[in-house]
């Protein structure tokens, strides 16, 4: 009776380590079960025999006793967990949803018209010099529509992982509800967005109970001591929760700051600049710098390069990649029924936690890096957008550290200085300028710039810093 008593009295003791330590689908449970099984019961066996006085080879079968306990509680729970998986497998409807398998379907279809597309028609001879400038132009326009639908499927791949990665989370609803109700604040949902590999962010809609304004900060500060990591309110965000309900999106804390400057000078007799410039920042922690030189000069080139800087802007703030978005842009302008346009892109993407900074040249002039040890400069390959369906585009990538500064500049810079000496003087410049904000070194470089002789070209010099928080 007393020997079955140890068995069960054993087993007990680790059914209560398991629902003290253990978590369901933890692959931990097992150890944590045979564990407290094993050594329960060893150290039952062997308090006895100790008050019995036996021998001692009695006592080491005792403690191997429970370690054969053990092994085979650990390799029951293994084949368990093998059988468990096996099952899961077989049957798909656990792990296929039907809005996925939709998703999956419309990706294909994309894919498959978009290589319908491509399968252009061989010239014929005989053909005239128009007949052929007229085919040519039909064979670009059917490549860029390609393009166009291959970047439609690759944009519901994406977007189905958007939907998925987002989704409702009670437990952390109800404790931020309590927290936040101490403020007068009543949450309404909560939903987490939390991608492998990327940071977290959490959507709170919520409103005031009273006529009281809670500082979207204060908020902030709650929400980071629940989970336990510094979160902030995305940038352009309400500073204020009243009565009227809103949703407020909270970031990680980023680990830099960024601050830019720029300088445009027109070309003389020009009534505007064909040089523009975007900078924005994105709710993942990147902050983006973008340029574009319209082709020519005036009114026209600036409208060229104002569009292709609005579209830009407008597909990355979608949640587009930087290569989808210039190739969709460099599409449109490719397919467009007039004489088409020309404009250079020049995109610097900088992750404010890692400060890792990628670079993406479409016909754009070099960049410059300023770093504590000497000035790197960043070069760009292949005609601007719009000149071909084919777009070869070749990103760059780069660290930036604390006070370093990135400096672009449009064509127009790079041509006032001596022909073949240019991105070597520019260089010289950069280092030797004084210490200063972005705004000032940008506003110094361009005068210095202008001291060699008179500007052919609008110029435009967009000055980027980053600085630890």
């Amino acid at each position: 009776m007393m020997e079955w008593t140890k068995y069960l009295l054993s087993m007990a003791l680790g059914g209560c380590l398991l629902i003290l330590f253990g978590k369901r689908g933890d692959g931990r449970d097992k150890w944590i079960f045979g564990g407290g099984v094993g050594v329960s019961l060893a150290v039952m066996e062997l308090t006895v025999e100790y008050i019995l006085g036996k021998e001692m080879w009695e006592m080491v079968a005792s403690v191997m006793k429970g370690a054969s306990f053990f092994s085979a509680i650990v390799l029951v729970g293994y084949l368990w967990e093998f059988f468990s998986a096996r099952q899961k497998k077989t049957n798909p409807t656990e792990i296929l949803h039907p809005i996925r398998q939709w998703m999956e379907d419309y990706q294909e279809s994309f894919s498959q018209l978009s290589r319908s597309f491509c399968m252009v028609p061989q010239l014929a001879d005989g053909q005239t010099r128009g007949d052929r400038i007229m085919q040519n132009r039909l064979t670009e326009s059917r490549l860029a529509a390609a393009g166009q639908l291959r970047e439609m499927s690759q944009i519901l791949v994406g977007t189905m992982e958007r939907i998925y990665s987002t989704r409702e989370d009670k437990s952390l609803e109800q404790e931020i509800g309590t927290r936040l109700k101490l403020l007068g604040i009543q949450v309404q949902k909560v939903f987490f967005y939390a991608p492998q590999g990327k940071k977290c962010q959490i959507y709170i809609t919520m409103n005031t109970k009273r006529k009281v304004c809670v500082p979207v900060k204060k908020i902030a500060a709650i929400v980071s001591e629940v989970l336990e990591c510094e979160m902030m309110a995305a940038r352009d965000s309400r500073s204020f929760v009243s009565q009227d309900q809103v949703t407020i999106l909270f970031v990680e804390g980023t680990a830099y700051n960024v601050l830019y400057g720029v300088k445009k000078v027109t070309r003389e007799k020009e009534p505007v600049s064909g040089d523009n410039f975007s900078v924005f920042w994105l709710p993942d922690g990147r902050f983006y710098a973008g340029l574009s030189d319209g082709m020519g000069s005036g009114l026209q080139a600036c409208t060229q390069s104002e569009l292709v800087l609005d579209l830009l802007e407008q597909f990355l703030e979608t949640g587009f990649s930087k290569e989808t978005a210039v190739r969709m842009i460099n599409s449109s302008i490719v397919l467009q029924p007039d004489t088409p346009v020309f404009s250079t892109v020049d995109v610097a993407s900088i992750d404010l936690y890692t400060g890792v900074c990628e670079f993406l040249k479409v016909g754009a002039a070099a960049s410059f890096l300023k770093k504590e040890t000497g000035v790197e400069m960043i070069h760009g390959t292949g005609l601007p957008a719009g000149t071909s369906s084919q777009l070869v585009l070749e990103p760059y990538r780069i660290r930036m550290y604390d006070g370093n500064l990135l400096f672009m500049v449009t064509d127009g810079v790079l041509n006032a200085l001596p022909d073949g000496e240019e991105e070597e003087i520019l260089k010289s410049l950069i280092w030797n300028l004084p210490q200063g904000t972005p705004s000032e070194m940008a506003q110094r470089l361009v005068e210095q710039v202008q001291i060699y002789g008179d500007a052919t070209d609008d110029m435009t010099a967009l000055v980027v810093g980053i600085w630890k928080r």
